[in-house]
């Protein structure tokens, strides 16, 4: 015999099933774009560091070493990259973090010739997906040390950056006399290590 209330029980459960499936389907969605987006800013934000570089040596092309580099210097000129620039004299990376460079006044030779650029504030797995790509390493980048949280350091054999009191430093030698030294390269393993902070880390570049 056919009964209303049966029909409005179902139709009331099937109402809660689509309602929610429907918010498990919003779930998942909101959280692969979350996903998408974050990482988005870990690409953008190692490639600031490339277009950051670039700016201060143009920056600088006139000067005959890295004294006059400060990061309110660079703004006052407007050569801070545009999705860079924060409050007057201050610059921030796409992972909410903020910049700072300068010269390298920790150094083997006298004067002032090399120069650093630092991102802060990094979460953990920014940190490690950053160190572990590539355009910072190889022929060409300049790099002539990486230092991590103050705490690893990664660096060549005649590396010109001082690292007294690094705890843990890499330094990377040539596999046979009169062969050139392979470059620096982090493993997930190595990048785990070195950022050991939940939430904020800071990697720092010293560039020739």
């Amino acid at each position: 015999m056919y009964n209303k209330s049966d029909e409005s029980g179902r139709t009331m459960l099937e109402t809660i099933m689509y309602i929610s499936l429907l918010i498990v389907l919003g779930a998942s969605i909101a959280q692969y774009i979350s996903g998408a987006f974050r990482r988005y800013k870990i690409g953008r934000t190692a490639q600031q560091v490339l277009d950051f570089k670039k700016a201060i040596v143009q920056f600088t092309a006139a000067d005959e070493d890295y004294t006059q580099l400060s990061i309110a210097h660079m703004d006052a000129q407007h050569a801070i990259p545009l999705d860079m620039r924060a409050a007057p004299g201050t610059a921030r990376h796409a992972l909410g973090g903020s910049v700072t460079a300068g010269p390298d006044t920790d150094t083997e030779v006298v004067g002032k010739y090399m120069f650093f650029i630092t991102f802060d504030h990094i979460f953990q797995g920014g940190c490690v997906e950053i160190l572990t790509q590539g355009q910072f390493y190889g022929d060409g980048s300049e790099m002539d040390t990486l230092i991590v949280n103050n705490k690893f350091a990664w660096r060549y054999e005649h590396s010109f950056h001082k690292t007294t009191g690094i705890p843990t430093v890499h330094t990377v030698m040539p596999n046979s006399t009169n062969m050139p030294a392979a470059n620096i390269r982090l493993t997930i393993t190595d990048a785990l290590s070195a950022c050991n902070q939940r939430e904020d880390n800071t990697i720092t570049w010293i560039f020739s």
